[in-house]
Formats: structure tokens, C-alpha cells, sequence
């Protein structure tokens, strides 16, 4: 008779099933094959079969009795114990263990497996005792379990032993059903599948194992001596002590296109050169703007200098698959460098790596680094090894503490641009692409991942297509997709999608609203009139400019290339449109209350429909310079988003904002832009505004056209602004217009109706109690007589302007009345006098940065100063003239300093 124990119990004669009941006759008879033909004390058959229980001899002789009635056996009852007297030899677990122990004798790996394979055909794949009740049980269960697991491991280890690397995978295989948690059986299949050469699927095999157990894996892939760890069956083991020359760099193009001075830097630093830096670098940037070429490039060129050679790892910190793990990093870097660790925990190998690079000069190259934990346990100690990191991140940690030099990657410049797009296409198809060279730079804004996308597209078309290509490339530039070559590392959109999905929840939502805002820059101020609060704003901010997608060009103003701002819209369209919308009502009202409250600095007598309500923090400038240098900052960003304003038709904005910057312009020659933004302004006044609104609008038309000498088109504007004006009953906007064609008739030489003009404009203002409109009216009465000669009445005009705006908030007309004084001075010989009013007007127009007026009154003081004698200082003055005529972009400055004099 047979038995069965390595899964449900079983009881055999000559091949049939004998029927054993079931319950504690059951019980008892596998209990006593655990110990077949031993006696089995009762004490322990009372700890299986009644455990707790206070059970009487005489139940176990009752068993007993049963048992010997099921299986036709003898089963003794002595000495307080009971045996079963069977041969040891016909139970399956007795079987396996004289077979497992015979193999662990055996010296040779051939007959030790087939003692092996013996041994484990006897477990039919059950669980021991499978069927059998009790705590008892179960722990004996486990126990053989334990066995077999071990037996399983041997026979994998001597499948290896014996050159089968294939059956020892597919026995690891099985094995691991039973046991899936096992490390050994864990580590023997990595062994297996290294021997095999499949290396590729080690990483996936220890990242899911790791996951599903939440254990450390990276120890297994330790290099080791011993027999039973071989990696490669048929292979010496590695000596350890001898060290081949390191070189792990991967490919690449060898043309670094620009990067001089970062080249140069990265060796500084490298090789010790750079004061107050560790042999660090930290080369940090934009997704795809060139960190791991420029890495990669620097130490190809610097590894002669490192005898023992170059370590190099990507990291994964950014990519779609798993960062690396430190510890796995550190057994690939060990067993690189032919050195164990005393254990295995990271410590340990933190300690060993840095041991073994502590005597040699070993480059380190960790690229792609998420974060300083990732990085810091494998940089070099102390010694003579170095190491180059680069990472989206600026990870200023390492900087502060280890030292390290920061380099910051920005994007190439245009020159540097165009010669890696003519690199990546060649000479032939650079040729044919010339023609659109310009558009495709614009829109890769130096970044290199996207020349050489770009160039990628076009140079796997025949010659013959490149300009359809091209052109439909360029059509689809307002997004990404001609930036993808549909890999990850290929896609922009994935390359900043990999950023992204790692930003907190604050500064993600951040990074869609600096989108919504028109850009060029955003100052701090903007940012936080977003919705954010002070210190969310400030880590949102620090967030994004530690993964570089946005950068500090200038204090407190930020900015974010052009590829990301595209990315970044998309992100923004795909919000609430509540949430867009208000954003982008923030954005534009914080525009206009700031540009408001600066140009009413520069032009305190202008009305408009803009009412300050405290929601956002608001610039009050303390004078004209200090409102002129607020436009000079944000005049770009204001440019942009009257152009975002006019192409999405909000109204409000179009027309508002391009009269909050017209005296700025108007001040600066920016008459171009003025008359771009005016003209875009009048049709949506006229949806939404009123008349009065719309005869201003026409009114400072009329000036911009004056401003760019087409004196045709300013007087129609002028005449149709008067006429809108009347027809509405707008008296202060007929007084306006009256007093600029008074103006412009005045400077045509139209003497009587200029006069006519401007009286009825003082009469006008006059009926408003316009105390600044009546000085403006008084002051071209002034003009206009002293041009006709009639130099008292001139006089006496402009002293009642000047008495008028003396005091006032007027400055524009306060210093063109003293301008105006100076000049019927000098036309009555008072030159003293002449020299007074015009140092006075100079005064205030520098006051209000007021360029072309300044360079105006210097040479009509230069003329006053000429007819005093005063020479040398005349030609000082004209020479300040020149100056400033040459910043305004004048490029014959005699001729320019001479209009100026013919001016009125």
C-alpha cells in the first residue's frame, strides 16, 4: 500500500483508491505518516486531532481501532504513544526528502539534477495535508511547503549549474505560481533570463514584482562569485578585482551646434577649474532644449581626463516608464565598477560605490534626474571622480549642499538655430526650405527637439515635395502637431506633457492661466491678479521655474517659450469655460486699470468709461517718468493683448486699452502702432460705446495721421469728429475738435479760420469750466499770433495760458506754454528770457520723458543761447539734441535737427 500526503490525502493498493474515512480517523492516519512507523506520543495527536480539548486515552484507541478496520494496517497503541506500521518508503513525503537530501550530496550538477527532478515528481502540485483541518496542520503544511520551495530553487540552480537556461526559466516559471512572493525564485529567474541574454525584460519583471509586493529588488541583479549566483551558465564568473576601462556614453551626432560657453563651463567645473565649485554640474532647461546632447558631448570630450573611464545612466526622471530606482542604479554601477557590497541594503551600496570611485577618476554622467533624492546617493565622494547631472529641474538642493555648479540651458539663438536646421536637412534640402527657413525658426524658437523634428518631417519627403511640405507644416504651427514623429521622446507635446503631469495641482493651473495672459512677459503683479493668494502664487511660480517652464528673464517679470505657451493654450481650452473666461477677464481688466492709472499721470484731462474697483493691486505712479517707465515694461504685453482682444471681438478692451497707451505712444513716435490699434478701436467703440466715445476715438485718429504727416486723412477725421460731436450735443467734444482743427489750420498757414476755430473752442471750454481745455486754447491763440507776427498779443495769450495751468495736474501743457513763451521771447530779442522759459519747458518734458519734445525745445534753446553769444553752450545743447533725435531712430541728424527747428 501507498500513501499520499504532498497534497490531498490519499491511500493506494496495488493502484486503487482506499476509501479512508473522514474526519479524525482521517486526520489521525495522516498524522501518523507524517512519522511513518514511529511512535507518535498521544499528547501530540491530541494537539492535531482535539486541540484545546481535555480528550480521553481511550477516543484515540477508539481511532485507532477505525483506522486499522479502513486501511487493513497495524496500528499499535503503546507507552502512551500510537504507531501505524507501514514501509517509510511507500508515503510520497518520505520519498521526496531521502531524493532532496541524496541530491544535496551529490557533487555532480548532472546526477544532482536528476536526484532533484526525482525528488519533485513526487508533489502532484497541491498543497500538503491540502485537506486537513487545524492550526496544527497548518503549520506542518507550511513547513513541507518550505521544503519543496527550496528543492524547486536547487533545481533551478542546477539547471543553470548545467548550461539549461532555458528549462531553468520555464522551472522558475512554474515554481513562481506556488510561490510568487519568493525572492530566490524571483532572483533565479533574473539569472535565467541574463543567461538567455534577454536582458530587456529584467527591468519590467523587477518593477512589476516590486509593485505587487512593495519589496526592494535592485540586490538581485548584484554580480556574485559564488556558484549558486551565476549570471551565465557556461561563463567564468567575472573577476572582480580587474577593472576594464569605463566608456557607457550612448551615441549620438557628433556636431554640437553652439553651446561654447556651457562647453567650456562643464569643463571648468569638471575638472576642477571653477572657483567655488565642487566637480559638479547640474545642466538644467526646457524639455528638448539640448541638455543630455550638450552632457553627452562634454564628456566625449572630457574623458580622456578620466582614466578609468565614464559612468553613464539615464535616470528616466521625465520619462513615460518608471524613474530608475536608486538602488538598481547603484548594483548596475557596482557591478560596472567589479565591486560587492558588504550588504545590500542602500546604505551599503551607497558606501561601496563611493569606496570603489573614492581611488579611481570615473566621469559620472546621470542624466534625465527627476529630483536631488534621486541623484544624491550617486554622486562620487571624495576623491578624484566627477560627475554631470542634467534635469528639468534645477534641483538647487545639490547646489546648496553638495556644492554643485548650476547651468542653465536656454534655447538656441537664431544664428544657432538656423545652422542646426541646415545641419539636420543638408545642403540640398536646406536649399529647397530656404525660402520658409525664417517661419520655421519662428516657430521652433530654438529649440533643438524641435529643429530636428521639423527636419525629421521634412527630409523624408522627395525634394521635389518640400515646399507643400513646408507650408502645411507652417499651417498647423498655431499647435504641436507638426512636432511629432509619434514616439515620446519625439513629441513636444509629450516632452512637456511628462513636466506637466508632475506639477501640483496650484501651479499646474497656473501654467494654463499664464497661457490665457497675451504674453510676451507677465509681471508678478499680473500673476497674482490671476486668483491666487500671495504665497500660493509665490509656489506655483517656484514650481514651474524649477521644472523650466517658465523663467525669470528680468526681476519679477517671467516669461515661457513659445512651444510652451502653445502647449499650454491647449491646455487652457480644455477647461471650463468659466474658468477661461475668467481668467481671462483678470487678465485683460488688470491691463486696463494699470494703463489707466499711468496714463492719467501723463494725461490728467482724458475721460474714460474705467472705473477703479480695488480687485486688483493697481500702479500709482508718483509722475510722468514713473508712468512712462511702467509703459515702457509692459508695452509689449499691452501690444499683445489689444491684438488678442481685437481677434476674439471683446469690445471693451479693443477700444479702451488702445486709448489708455495713445499719449505713451504718441510720446515715444510710436505712431504706427497708434494708428493700428485706433483704427481697430473705432468699429468697436461704435458697437458698444457712445457717440462722445467714438468722436474722441476719431479725434486722436486725426493726431495719429497729423503724427505720420498725412494731413489729409487728420483733417476728414478732425471734421467728422467735430460732426459727431454736434449732432449729439457733445459740447466738450465740439470744443475738442474746434480747438485741434484751430490747431491743425494754424500749422497749414490758414491764419483767420484757425483763429475762428480756436475762440470757439475757448468758448467752449469756457461753458464747461474746462480750466486745462481753455489753457490748450489760449496757448494756440498764442501760437497762431505769434506766427503772424503779432508777438504782444502772442505774449499776452500765453501768460493767460501758463496762469491757467500753473498748478494744475498739466504738465504736457504747462511745458508747451513755457515752450510757447520761450519762442515769442526770442522773436522779440528778450533771448535771457527766452533761455529761462525754455530751460523751464526742457525741465518738465524730461519730468515727463517726453523725448521728441525735449530734443525740440533743446534747439530752440540752442538758437536763443547762439544770439547771447553763448556758443560753446549752444552747440552742448544742439549736440544733447542729436542724441536723443538718434535713440528716436533718426537716422540724418542734421536734417532732423533742422525740422525740429521749423516746428512749430
Amino acid at each position: 500500500m501507498k500513501f499520499h500526503l504532498l497534497g490531498q490525502l490519499a491511500a493506494l493498493d496495488d493502484g486503487q483508491s482506499v476509501d479512508v474515512p473522514s474526519g479524525k480517523t482521517r486526520e489521525l492516519l495522516a498524522l501518523l505518516l507524517l512519522s511513518p512507523g514511529e511512535p507518535v506520543p498521544h499528547r501530540e495527536i491530541v494537539r492535531f486531532l482535539w486541540p484545546g480539548e481535555d480528550t480521553k486515552p481511550s477516543n484515540i484507541r477508539q481511532y485507532c481501532l477505525r483506522l486499522r478496520r479502513a486501511v487493513g494496517l497495524e496500528v499499535g497503541n503503546s507507552g502512551g504513544a500510537t504507531h501505524i506500521q507501514v514501509d517509510p518508503a511507500s508515503v510520497d513525503l518520505v520519498r521526496f526528502r531521502s531524493q532532496y537530501a541524496t541530491a544535496l550530496r551529490t557533487g555532480n550538477p548532472q546526477k544532482r539534477r536528476g536526484a532533484l527532478l526525482t525528488s519533485l515528481a513526487e508533489w502532484r502540485g497541491g498543497a500538503p495535508l491540502e485537506d486537513l483541518p487545524g492550526e496544527a496542520f497548518a503549520q506542518r503544511r507550511s513547513w513541507i511547503l518550505r521544503e519543496l520551495h527550496d528543492a524547486f530553487a536547487d533545481c533551478v540552480r542546477t539547471d543553470l549549474e548545467c548550461s539549461e537556461p532555458h528549462i531553468a526559466l520555464q522551472r522558475a516559471d512554474d515554481a513562481l505560481v506556488h510561490w510568487p512572493d519568493s525572492e530566490t525564485l524571483l532572483g533565479l529567474k533574473v539569472q535565467s533570463l541574463g543567461a538567455l541574454g534577454r536582458h530587456y525584460a529584467i527591468d519590467p519583471l523587477l518593477a512589476q514584482w516590486k509593485l505587487r509586493f512593495n519589496r526592494p529588488t535592485a540586490h538581485l541583479l548584484l554580480a556574485r562569485t559564488s556558484q549558486e549566483n551565476i549570471l551565465t551558465s557556461g561563463i567564468k564568473p567575472p573577476d572582480l578585482g580587474v577593472l576594464e576601462r569605463l566608456n557607457q556614453l550612448p551615441a549620438q551626432q557628433k556636431q554640437l551646434i553652439g553651446r561654447r560657453s556651457e562647453l567650456k563651463l562643464l569643463a571648468d567645473v569638471v575638472l576642477g577649474r571653477e572657483p567655488g565649485s565642487g566637480p559638479i554640474a547640474v545642466v538644467a532647461g526646457l524639455a528638448g532644449v539640448g541638455k543630455t546632447f550638450l552632457a553627452v558631448a562634454a564628456a566625449q570630450h572630457l574623458a580622456p581626463n578620466f582614466p578609468d573611464g565614464v559612468l553613464y545612466i539615464d535616470l528616466r526622471g521625465f520619462s513615460t516608464l518608471e524613474p530608475e530606482e536608486v538602488a538598481s542604479v547603484l548594483v548596475r554601477f557596482l557591478n560596472d565598477l567589479r565591486t560587492t557590497p558588504a550588504t545590500v541594503n542602500v546604505d551599503g551600496l551607497v558606501s561601496a560605490y563611493r569606496s570603489a570611485l573614492s581611488d579611481r577618476r570615473v566621469l559620472v554622467v546621470l542624466d534625465n534626474a527627476r529630483d536631488e533624492a534621486q541623484v544624491r546617493p550617486l554622486l562620487p565622494g571624495q576623491g578624484r571622480s566627477a560627475a554631470i547631472v542634467t534635469s528639468r529641474r534645477r534641483l538647487e538642493g545639490l547646489v546648496v549642499k553638495e556644492g554643485a555648479k548650476p547651468i542653465d540651458l536656454a534655447p538656441l539663438d537664431r544664428h544657432e538655430a538656423g545652422e542646426l536646421l541646415k545641419a539636420s536637412l543638408g545642403e540640398e534640402r536646406m536649399g529647397l526650405a530656404r525660402p520658409f527657413a525664417g517661419s520655421l525658426l519662428d516657430y521652433c524658437s530654438g529649440l533643438p527637439i524641435a529643429l530636428r523634428i521639423v527636419s525629421a518631417q521634412i527630409g523624408r519627403r522627395q525634394p521635389q515635395d518640400l515646399p507643400g511640405v513646408v507650408r502645411r507644416l507652417l499651417e498647423d504651427r498655431s499647435g504641436l502637431r507638426p512636432l511629432d514623429l509619434r514616439t515620446d521622446e519625439l513629441n513636444v507635446s509629450s516632452l512637456l506633457e511628462s513636466s506637466y503631469r508632475l506639477l501640483p495641482t496650484p501651479a499646474a493651473k497656473l501654467l494654463w492661466q499664464l497661457s490665457v495672459h497675451p504674453g510676451p512677459t507677465i509681471s508678478w503683479r499680473a500673476i497674482q491678479a490671476l486668483g491666487h493668494d500671495h504665497a500660493t502664487v509665490g509656489r506655483s511660480l517656484d514650481d514651474l521655474i524649477d521644472m523650466s517652464l517658465v523663467t525669470e528673464p528680468t526681476l519679477d517679470r517671467y516669461a515661457m517659450h513659445d512651444l510652451v505657451r502653445i502647449y499650454a493654450t491647449q491646455l487652457a481650452d480644455q477647461q471650463a469655460p468659466g474658468d477661461y473666461d475668467e481668467s481671462l477677464r483678470r487678465v485683460l481688466e488688470f491691463l486696463l486699470q494699470n494703463a489707466w492709472s499711468c496714463d492719467l499721470v501723463l494725461d490728467p484731462d482724458r475721460r474714460l468709461p474705467i472705473t477703479a474697483n480695488g480687485e486688483f493691486p493697481v500702479v500709482s505712479p508718483r509722475d510722468h517718468a514713473a508712468a512712462t517707465a511702467w509703459f515702457d515694461a509692459e508695452y509689449a504685453t499691452l501690444s499683445a493683448a489689444l491684438q488678442m482682444a481685437g481677434r476674439i471681438r471683446l469690445d471693451r478692451y479693443t477700444w479702451l486699452l488702445a486709448l489708455t497707451l495713445l499719449t505713451y505712444q504718441w510720446r515715444s513716435h510710436r505712431y504706427l502702432d497708434a494708428l493700428g490699434h485706433l483704427t481697430n478701436a473705432l468699429p468697436a467703440a461704435e458697437r458698444i460705446a457712445g457717440p462722445e466715445d467714438v468722436a474722441m476715438i476719431r479725434r486722436l485718429l486725426a493726431g495719429t495721421h497729423r503724427g505720420l504727416g498725412d494731413r489729409a486723412r487728420a483733417m476728414a477725421e478732425l471734421r467728422g469728429a467735430v460732426r459727431t460731436s454736434q449732432d449729439h450735443g457733445d459740447l466738450k467734444g465740439t470744443a475738442l475738435g474746434r480747438y485741434s482743427l484751430g490747431i491743425m489750420l494754424h500749422e497749414d498757414g490758414v491764419t483767420d479760420p484757425a483763429v475762428a476755430e480756436l475762440r470757439a473752442a475757448l468758448a467752449g471750454f469756457k461753458t464747461q469750466d474746462d480750466r486745462l481745455g481753455q489753457g490748450a486754447a489760449l496757448d494756440g491763440l498764442a501760437n497762431v499770433h505769434h506766427q503772424a507776427g503779432d508777438h504782444f498779443s502772442a505774449l499776452e495769450y500765453c501768460r493767460r495760458s501758463l496762469a491757467l495751468l500753473e498748478g494744475t495736474a498739466d504738465l504736457n501743457g504747462q511745458a508747451h506754454g513755457s515752450f510757447t513763451m520761450g519762442r515769442i521771447r526770442a522773436a522779440i530779442g528778450e533771448h535771457d528770457a527766452a533761455v529761462t522759459a525754455y530751460g523751464h519747458a526742457l525741465t518738465l518734458y524730461r519730468s515727463m520723458a517726453y523725448p521728441s519734445r525735449e530734443a525740440r525745445t533743446l534747439v530752440r534753446l540752442s538758437d536763443s543761447l547762439s544770439a547771447l553769444g553763448r556758443d560753446q553752450d549752444a552747440e552742448q545743447v544742439v549736440e544733447e539734441a542729436r542724441l536723443l533725435l538718434a535713440r528716436l531712430g533718426e537716422k540724418n541728424l542734421d536734417a532732423a535737427v533742422e525740422r525740429q527747428r521749423q516746428l512749430s
